[in-house]
């Protein structure tokens, strides 16, 4: 079926739904920190923006870009993907696609996305499938706990070949440590 979904950036009149959308997707990752921040200026990034996907009125998924100021032409994905009763139905592949197309408007020259290679193993064959290639992230100075590898994937959006990250700093630490907050804390 060809489904078209809707997509709305996240304000202050929508950030609960996405904080809830995240937290389905992501039941053991709290994402209010960066979705928050997204209302304002974050110290470290130079963009930081989420959208809800919607199938009519109902809310399905989530996807935000990112950018460091380290970093300017690399746009990251975060915070992507799809509620459980909503997938294998394409619409994984057409959340990238919406980044994909935000990240070209915007100028970036590439698409990064980290992830855990056993935690999103359907995730990581769609990534390939759009053109990203991976590299596993062994920055020492950036060391995280998770149950498999943590590898970057990369995808140019000129006519170059891809580059890889080669392990240059990302903050994976400091983005845990996000993850631990409460979202009382702020309210």
């Amino acid at each position: 079926m060809n489904y078209l979904l809707k997509y709305k950036k996240v304000t202050k009149q929508n950030i609960d739904t996405a904080i809830k959308i995240q937290n389905i997707i992501f039941p053991e990752e709290n994402g209010a920190k960066n979705l928050i921040d997204s209302l304002g200026k974050h110290e470290y990034r130079k963009e930081l923006c989420w959208w809800i996907a919607f199938l009519n009125e109902k809310p399905i998924g989530i996807v935000g870009l990112y950018s460091y100021h380290e970093y300017p032409d690399d746009a990251f994905m975060g915070w992507y993907g799809v509620i459980p009763n909503e997938r294998q139905k394409g619409f994984g592949g057409k959340l990238f696609d919406f980044f994909e197309k935000k990240a070209k408007q915007k100028n970036y020259k590439h698409i990064r996305l980290y992830t855990d290679d056993l935690e999103n193993l359907e995730a990581t064959k769609l990534y390939y499938k759009k053109g990203m290639i991976s590299e596993e992230y062994l920055n020492e100075d950036d060391k995280i706990d998770s149950k498999g590898k943590i590898l970057i994937f990369s995808k140019s959006l000129t006519k170059k070949p891809t580059e890889k990250w080669n392990n240059k700093y990302l903050g994976l630490t400091k983005q845990v440590e996000r993850q631990n907050y409460s979202i009382e804390d702020n309210f």
